[in-house]
């Protein structure tokens, strides 16, 4: 149909659009620490991971925000 797109080849900025609400955020607890996380990936995101073959846990915390 002409007025739907193609899907079979999609462009980078689509996919890479998928990925621009996720949420990096620290909370500070009661203790005086703070825990810091990533929002949680949507199944279509994690589709995306998939095919690209990059393991999701690159979008944990611990991984993204390391510093040793």
């Amino acid at each position: 149909m002409p007025n739907r797109k193609d899907v079979r080849n999609p462009r980078s900025e689509y996919m890479l659009k998928e990925f621009e609400d996720i949420v990096r955020g620290n909370m500070p607890l009661p203790d005086g620490q703070t825990y810091g996380f990533v929002s949680e990936l949507k199944p279509l995101q994690r589709d995306i991971l998939s095919i690209l073959q990059v393991p999701p846990r690159w979008y944990d915390y611990a991984f993204l925000f390391d510093s040793s």
